[in-house]
């Protein structure tokens, strides 16, 4: 299943939905709070012309920063597969382009070659699966001038065990996305061509079987069925894999990169 037919899948919890889809996690200003103060922080110590959110969804990363005045003359520009969910930004203040992560190219976010862009994506960098994640971060550097910023928001777990139990989750309800640990990901920024200047907490994602059945297209019983083979395979893991009387709840590990182009 590549990227678009992921979107197309996931459909259904795109545009206006999406910002109540797992507790509001990704309209609710307090928890994307570590992300925005990062990335202001950033760009005060490596000011950009131009700053382009990767997979910004509704845009609502790139508004909550023009409220803080973060970008000031900035040109914001949101780069995204899903027709359905630029259909939430307003035009008129966020610039959209439609494309994909893994082949646009410099040329599509400007032709002022002078331009300095500042990168930034959240909760993308999974949809690529564990055969994606290197030669996208490659593609991203590749686009990218020396010196200029690349800071997101991605999964990553801590330890093996945490990583494979999520990774079997997901192949159980028929998704390719894959989770990395820190260290993979660590490594494959540097093969890439990025040096990790930093790497901070951001708040974890809790996720309902009933609302992954619903973004997945997966009923009651299978549910349970896909709780029961983990149970089994990997029992309970705090705050990662929890058993609950009508299904399970799972945990998305984030950190927040901050890496820059060598």
């Amino acid at each position: 299943m590549n990227i678009e037919e992921q979107i197309k899948r996931e459909k259904g919890v795109h545009g206006e939905q999406w910002g109540s889809l797992h507790g509001g996690y990704f309209s609710d200003t307090f928890i994307v709070r570590p992300f925005i103060k990062t990335i202001a922080s950033y760009l005060s110590a490596f000011p950009a012309d131009m700053i382009i959110d990767l997979g910004g969804g509704t845009g609502f990363v790139l508004r909550e920063l023009m409220a803080e005045g973060v970008t000031g003359n900035m040109i914001s520009v949101n780069l995204d597969a899903s027709e359905t969910q630029m259909e939430a930004i307003e035009k008129n203040v966020i610039s959209c382009i439609k494309g994909m992560i893994s082949d646009f190219s410099r040329g599509d976010l400007t032709v002022d070659g002078e331009k300095r862009i500042f990168f930034i994506m959240r909760s993308v960098l999974h949809y690529f699966g564990k055969d994606g994640l290197a030669a996208v971060l490659q593609h991203i550097r590749d686009q990218a001038k020396q010196g200029e910023m690349f800071i997101h928001q991605s999964v990553c777990f801590e330890t093996a065990g945490e990583a494979r139990c999520m990774n079997a989750l997901y192949r159980e309800m028929g998704s390719p996305k894959w989770y990395p640990v820190v260290q993979y990901m660590r490594d494959c920024a540097t093969a890439a061509g990025w040096e990790t200047m930093a790497l901070y907490p951001a708040p974890s994602l809790k996720l309902s079987s009933a609302e992954l059945g619903q973004r997945y297209g997966l009923d009651q019983p299978a549910l349970l069925k896909i709780r029961d083979r983990l149970m089994n395979e990997f029992g309970e893991i705090e705050n990662v894999f929890e058993r609950v009387s009508d299904g399970f709840t799972a945990y998305l590990h984030y950190r927040i990169v901050v890496a820059r182009a060598s």
